[in-house]
């Protein structure tokens, strides 16, 4: 009777077992299920996402006798610079590269200096109308810049700062404006009054981050005697580090990337690396000639690595700030 007792025990004992093997085998194989599909899904969109950097890549590193072998799909055979030279020379590329680099610069710095004030004023204080302004900030997030880019060009064009230099005229009896185009003070004048690219966003930021804050620190400096303004420099606006990284690569970035206002505002004796690319497929035929201008295969070819030359700053800057900016997106709550 014992016996059978214990036999019955095991019995149950070893099924449980057994049912538990089977159990963690199960999971075990889900788990491992799941990972593989993620990491699949991960592989097939990086793929996407980088397919055209490699295709720039091979298409520019190209040589000519390449291009004609139906057996090179990506790697070549024969490696050429002389896409790289060839755009390098067309585009301008280091003239062109100190002024995008300048404006974007400039215009980042200035950015963060006029959106931060702006963002602490509307954060932290109550004013007359202030729903009505905080709405023409998002509004200009909204409204494209196509739309305002003639009386934009016209401000520019016949700068006149408070109406001095109207009143200037009327003194001297003849018309005498500034003109701002062709000027990299068309960037910067904007960007320091709060109205550059993409301007209306940065304040938002700045305005949800330092709502985000503590209204004790302020207290606390008041009680030391601190004014507004020192308050603002030297107790708000250090601890808005994450909101000052995200405002500056952002603005940073929109300035270096900007095609229709440099076209418009830069013309053509002073261009950016976007406007030098954009036309350098017409450029080519000016600089190098020849038998290449014709030839569409040897024009893609200087296209795709003016493309690479255009990007690679770029690509260096995500480099050198991916953690410090997802960081400062991630605190500072964008979606």
């Amino acid at each position: 009777m014992v016996n059978s007792v214990k036999t019955a025990g095991k019995m149950k004992t070893d099924k449980m077992e057994a049912l538990k093997s089977k159990l963690l085998y199960r999971l075990k194989t889900g788990k491992w299920a799941g990972t593989i599909a993620r990491y699949a899904i991960l592989i097939l969109l990086a793929y996407q996402l980088i397919y055209p950097v490699i295709y720039m890549i091979s298409a520019s590193v190209k040589a000519p006798i390449d291009s004609y072998d139906p057996s090179v799909i990506w790697i070549p055979k024969h490696l050429s610079a002389t896409g790289f030279t060839d755009a390098f020379k067309t585009m301008k590329y280091m003239d062109a590269l100190v002024r995008s680099l300048g404006i974007g610069l400039g215009c980042a710095v200035l950015d963060v200096v006029s959106c931060a004030l702006a963002g602490y004023g509307f954060a932290r204080y109550k004013f007359p109308l202030k729903s009505f302004f905080f709405a023409c900030v998002i509004l200009t997030l909204i409204v494209p810049t196509q739309t305002i880019i003639l009386p934009y060009y016209m401000n520019m064009r016949y700068f006149d700062p408070l109406g001095v230099m109207t009143l200037f005229s009327k003194i001297t009896g003849s018309e005498t404006m500034i003109n701002l185009v062709g000027s990299n003070l068309s960037f910067f004048i904007p960007s320091a009054l709060g109205a550059g690219i993409r301007s209306g966003l940065y304040i938002y930021i700045f305005k949800q981050f330092f709502e985000g804050m503590s209204a004790a620190l302020e207290e606390s400096a008041y009680v030391d005697g601190s004014g507004p303004l020192r308050t603002f420099l030297y107790i708000m606006l250090p601890n808005a580090k994450n909101a000052i990284i995200t405002v500056f690569l952002f603005s940073f970035v929109w300035h270096f990337n900007d095609y229709y206002l440099s076209k418009q505002l830069l013309g053509t004796g002073k261009r950016t690396l976007i406007v030098a690319l954009s036309s350098l497929r017409v450029d080519l035929a000016a600089v190098i000639g020849g038998q290449t201008t014709t030839d569409p295969i040897r024009i893609q070819t200087r296209i795709q690595a003016g493309c690479l030359l255009t990007i690679l700053p770029m690509f260096l800057l995500y480099i050198v700030t991916q953690r410090k900016l997802a960081d400062s997106i991630e605190h500072i709550g964008i979606k």
